[in-house]
């Protein structure tokens, strides 16, 4: 991905974003217990993201492995998981109600609507028996969905997907915590 591709992402629904995590690490009033019960939060989040982009063959194929055979956007549920794991951390209960609604009342609806609609036109039937089938967080299917593909977990998918960038800006965030702790 180019700068000027990364650029691109930078737009009026990104920059609120944004601003929310500058002001969570400037508000930030962490703890040693704030941070080693967020710390567990981010980490899960981190890791089943991790898990969801070693799966994830965008554009190739309904993602229906791994984590996709329990829930729609498992990319989404760790970002929120990550998000939650930040706030306590920064003990910023504010910034969490102010993410968590703008996360399932405006974020959410919109890439459902998007994505819903590119899936549907690219994989018809499969994509609308799959979305019927599997919840898109809550509650996760316990078991996995039996029509998923059984693709093994790929770190070069995971690289490919660039989930390692995700991760790097995720510990710098957490590194700005701590800063504040000392």
């Amino acid at each position: 991905m180019t700068w000027e591709d990364k650029l691109e992402k930078i737009t009026s629904r990104t920059v609120p974003l944004y601003a929310m995590i500058v002001l969570l690490v400037i508000f930030a009033n962490p703890s040693w217990t704030s941070c080693l019960i967020g710390i567990i939060f981010v980490a899960a989040g981190e890791a089943l993201r991790f898990w969801a982009t070693g799966h994830l063959r965008k554009n190739e194929e309904l993602t229906t492995s791994g984590p996709y055979a329990h829930m729609q956007s498992p990319l989404y549920f760790g970002s929120f998981i990550i998000a939650t794991g930040l706030c306590i951390m920064a003990r910023n209960p504010v910034i969490w109600i102010l993410m968590t609604l703008i996360f399932f009342k405006s974020y959410i609806p919109r890439k459902q609507e998007r994505e819903w609609g590119r899936l549907e036109r690219m994989f018809g039937e499969d994509f609308l028996k799959y979305k019927r089938e599997v919840p898109y967080f809550f509650p996760p299917r316990i078991e996995p969905y039996p029509e998923g593909a059984k693709h093994l977990w790929s770190f070069a998918a995971t690289i490919e997907n660039t989930e390692h960038q995700t991760a790097i800006a995720v510990f710098l965030i957490v590194f700005f915590i701590f800063v504040r702790l000392l």
